[in-house]
């Protein structure tokens, strides 16, 4: 029978806190049927049923990406790659524009994503001098990794019309040459500025992408994953008839960016929770602040080295608030991107006010991020149940610059897993994809290592165990979409997506567990990726 699969022979990872001595799993018609021993889950199996002989192998319930980028994630698979490696230099970048350039409509955007200066060896910025020689007739942008910063070339900055006679705009800088003249780095809503006159995809466009997207976070083992932004009606109508389709490779938690867009979609009498088991509106978000890498989050102290700079706010701050209080009214789960302590302070004041004007009792308010924490902040998540969504992956790839632009004392609580649990904070673990990469295991490394990619410590107190680490990508990812009774943990009658990992994670170094494949990726008990003859 179609959505009938049966596991024996393995290491069962629930999802839940604690091991497990099950060794076997059944699905039937798409959901949990059995999570035991292999006898039990044999029980399950009828004529034409696969049978699965994990040989030791680990399963785990699928994973869950608690904020990520789908579209993006899609979109950056046909843009140039920036990143660190394999790029090690400015010039390897703009050899890359160069090859693109030369393949290119005269005219056409060029577009590359995930350079970060502190990974350089020239640790700076490009800019548009260093684009300019091999793109004359392109307009180009080079997106940083944390998508806060874009740096474009001349004839992008034309058609944005940003000269030396433009002013910054509130919540944003134009960096300038001592000439006075930009020198192609944009940050923030400057870097909005830019990205506007960048033709917009069409709803097929968008559609691929979703669909490209689907295919890469399968080969991780994820099938649910929160869309960190709509924006648009196209975004939207991508989404729908996909859905409607049958198409819709993830199961989809969609954060509705506000702004201006509250009011209609409050008369439309849509709200959190809208949808079904494969997609469903979620928060009302906004952005409070920027990124620590491009040191535009906002701080209550200064960036290191840098006395008049604590970041930015992306508008006034009793604005912000104030949309969030209206979204929270409107019936809304509210959520913030919010990375610096001063900007988490800030949504925490949001929700607080919120609450004691509107109270309810199981509100799930979110914090998108949630890097830099005090022990009074954490305080206050703990006491108003808010949930943090850490970048898991962070402290893998950008460790080195939060210590540079912060130093070590305030990043004490950065990504603190072992402290949410011990209070009790449910924290749902992300990637924000395509920031990083879209693999699960190798935030599940971060939080069981504290590593950083260069092999440097962070704070080996907030380690957690392996069955925590997992459960912060399944149950919490769940439970942060008000879904925990319908995925998140190996149960009868929860969902039938599984992922089953190479070889058994207990046998795995916890600063190897990056190096774990995915074997095979099974949705509503159907097989969605097999890696190789496995």
């Amino acid at each position: 029978m179609s959505n009938d699969i049966v596991f024996v022979n393995g290491h069962v990872l629930t999802g839940h806190r604690t091991p497990s001595d099950a060794t076997g799993v059944a699905i039937h018609q798409g959901r949990i049927a059995s999570v035991g021993s292999d006898a039990e889950a044999r029980a399950w199996a009828g004529p034409g049923t696969p049978v699965i002989d994990l040989n030791g192998r680990s399963i785990a319930p699928a994973f869950n990406d608690a904020h990520c980028h789908i579209m993006s994630v899609g979109f950056s698979a046909k843009e140039i790659d920036a990143r660190t490696p394999p790029n090690r230099r400015i010039q390897d970048i703009v050899e890359r524009v160069a090859e693109r350039a030369s393949t290119t409509e005269t005219g056409r955007w060029i577009i590359a994503r995930g350079y970060d200066q502190a990974r350089l060896e020239d640790q700076r910025h490009p800019t548009r001098e260093d684009l300019d020689p091999v793109s004359p007739s392109h307009p180009v942008i080079l997106v940083r990794a944390c998508g806060h910063i874009s740096v474009g070339n001349s004839r992008a900055l034309e058609l944005a019309g940003i000269d030396a006679n433009t002013r910054d705009p509130e919540g944003g800088t134009i960096d300038r040459g001592e000439d006075g003249r930009p020198t192609g780095v944009l940050r923030e809503e400057a870097n909005r500025m830019l990205r506007r006159v960048i033709p917009a995809p069409s709803v097929d466009e968008i559609r691929e992408a979703l669909v490209l997207a689907g295919q890469e976070y399968y080969s991780r083992g994820v099938t649910s994953a929160a869309e960190a932004g709509i924006r648009t009606p196209d975004e939207m109508a991508a989404y729908t008839t996909l859905r409607n389709e049958g198409a819709l490779p993830l199961r989809s938690y969609l954060m509705m960016m506000i702004d201006e867009r509250l009011e209609p979609l409050r008369e439309l009498g849509l709200r959190t929770g809208f949808g079904d088991e494969v997609l469903r509106i979620g928060p009302a978000k906004i952005f409070l602040d920027g990124s620590i890498g491009g040191r535009t989050a906002r701080m209550s102290q200064p960036y290191e080295g840098e006395d008049d700079n604590l970041g930015l706010w992306m508008q006034d701050p009793q604005v912000m608030k104030d949309k969030l209080k209206a979204a929270h009214h409107a019936g809304f789960q509210c959520c913030a991107h919010a990375i610096g302590d001063a900007a988490i302070d800030l949504l925490l004041s949001a929700f607080e006010e919120a609450l004691a004007e509107a109270p309810r009792d199981d509100h799930r308010h979110r914090i998108e991020h949630s890097s830099i924490l005090r022990p009074d902040l954490l305080d206050r998540i703990q006491r108003i149940g808010a949930i943090p969504i850490p970048g898991t992956s962070f402290l893998h790839a950008f460790q080195k610059a939060y210590v540079a632009n912060l130093g070590m004392d305030r990043i004490r609580y950065a990504y603190a897993m072992r402290e949410f649990l011990n209070r009790g904070i449910v924290a749902a673990a992300s990637t924000d994809a395509p920031v990083v990469s879209t693999s699960a295991m190798i935030g599940i490394q971060t939080m069981m290592t504290r590593l950083s990619e260069e092999g440097e410590e962070l704070y080996a107190e907030e380690k957690i165990t392996l069955e925590e680490a997992i459960h912060a990508y399944t149950w919490a990812g769940a439970y942060a979409s008000f879904e925990e009774n319908l995925k998140g943990t190996l149960e009868p009658g929860k969902v039938g997506d599984v992922a089953v990992l190479e070889g058994d994670l207990r046998d795995v170094p916890p600063e190897a567990m990056s190096t774990v494949n995915v074997d095979l990726t099974v949705m509503n008990g159907d097989v969605v990726y097999q890696r190789g003859d496995n």
